[in-house]
């Protein structure tokens, strides 16, 4: 078992695409949220949810058997979590058709394809850093729903949760001008255990 976790640290887990059956898959999960879990639960508090990472994402995206695969053995490990995904995707109706609360995340930093996907991080402009552009976005986000693509299309997007990369430079400032947009635009921060 120690092997397995080893393993699916050492090989970029979420970091890069991975060639591995849903049952890989799977196991690399198990191993990777159970850890979680039992470090969260020594420090006396309960793990509320997981979300996939970068590349993770992208393999479900590209492979729906692999989607399910991540929403089933989340349900597996603990029914309780909420499963954090990218909204407007079909792994939103997935994750809920088999039995999963659901938090669809906005990305504040970075921008969006017409199809609500990302923008491959290859290409310029594919990460927001001015804060004048993230404070537009709150903004527009939260009175209108929508999000302006990278060519400049309008999109809706049904969002429970923003999120911020942490290596975006100045994420520490950036998570600042989100929460006073927030505070501004009158929108009260919950925990996500309450709105999913």
């Amino acid at each position: 078992h120690l092997r397995m976790l080893r393993t699916s640290l050492s090989i970029g887990f979420g970091r890069r695409d991975m060639d591995v059956t849903p049952q890989e898959l799977k196991d690399y999960f198990v191993y990777q949220i159970g850890a979680l879990k039992a470090f969260v639960e020594a420090a006396g508090m309960k793990l509320q949810h997981v979300k996939q990472h970068g590349a993770l994402l992208k393999m479900a995206l590209e492979d729906e058997k692999l989607g399910l695969a991540m929403a089933e053995v989340t349900k597996e490990v603990s029914p309780d979590l909420i499963f954090v995904t990218h909204s407007g995707i079909p792994l939103v109706d997935t994750a809920k058709r088999i039995g999963l609360k659901v938090a669809r995340e906005a990305y504040a930093d970075r921008a969006y394809n017409v199809d609500k996907t990302l923008v491959s991080r290859k290409l310029p402009g594919s990460v927001i850093k001015d804060s004048e552009q993230i404070r537009a976005r709150i903004e527009q986000l939260i009175k209108t729903g929508t999000v302006m693509t990278i060519d400049g299309k309008t999109i809706e997007l049904e969002f429970d949760t923003i999120a911020l990369h942490g290596d975006t430079p100045g994420a520490a400032e950036i998570v600042k001008i989100i929460r006073k947009k927030l505070d501004d635009l009158g929108v009260s921060i919950k925990p996500m255990g309450e709105i999913c």
